[in-house]
């Protein structure tokens, strides 16, 4: 875990810090460790401070796993992250910490529809294999991020189509090249039968993009957007 600075962190700085005791965690930084034990539990504590060399600023944290040195405790941090955006994501999105009552029954109904709701986002994101929907780390972004590359800010019409499924036309054009992919995964599960959705009358959904910023024309293709 990261540790907060409260008073037992700052004394424990403090001790750490007097030892003088100091080994290269990469270029940029330097750590130092204790063990310290808790009074409650009597459980010990890996305690490990970790200093920018050049600004001085530290960070602290702390492991009970003892048996690990401090250079593996801090190598091993990062994998809380995803843990961490994981829970955030499903309770932010799909409101797994909000199931429509109290019995068991209807929780683990809740909880099954959100891991199918989850599931089908992961394979959607799979599938598109969007650039923009990764971060520098390597991890895979949050429905709030596709839902936003995808219908925040969009000038969009909703129309039938002549099939009776329903087409939603984007207006803005497509810079980033998502928009297009989307229209033709939908389009290959509307040919294999899989686009309709029982509770709109098996009707699917289909997109089309229009730019209606662009003044080019058929005569004209080479002119250039104003």
């Amino acid at each position: 875990m990261c540790l907060k600075q409260n008073p037992k962190i700052k004394k424990w700085i403090e001790e750490v810090m007097k030892q003088n005791k100091w080994e290269d965690y990469g270029k940029e930084y330097r750590i130092s460790s204790n063990d310290f034990k808790f009074a409650e539990t009597g459980k010990l504590l890996r305690f490990i401070v970790k200093q920018n060399k050049e600004t001085g600023v530290i960070r602290c944290f702390g492991s009970t796993h003892i048996d690990y040195s401090p250079k593996k405790i801090l190598d091993s941090y990062h994998i809380r992250w995803p843990v961490e955006t994981g829970i955030k994501d499903l309770i932010e999105n799909y409101f797994l910490n909000k199931p429509p009552g109290t019995s068991p029954e209807k929780v683990e109904t809740h909880y099954y529809c959100v891991m199918l709701a989850r599931l089908a986002i992961d394979y959607f994101r799979s599938v598109l294999n969007c650039p923009n929907w990764k971060t520098p780390e390597g991890w895979e972004c949050v429905l709030s991020t596709i839902r936003t590359t995808l219908f925040s800010n969009q000038n969009c019409e909703l129309s039938v189509n002549d099939e009776g499924d329903f087409l939603l036309t984007y207006l803005d054009g497509d810079a980033q090249n998502i928009k297009k992919q989307v229209s033709n995964m939908l389009k290959k599960w509307k040919e294999m039968g899989l686009n309709k959705v029982s509770w709109w009358g098996n009707r699917g959904v289909l997109i089309k993009i229009k730019d209606q910023y662009s003044f080019k024309t058929k005569s004209d293709p080479e002119k250039s957007q104003c």
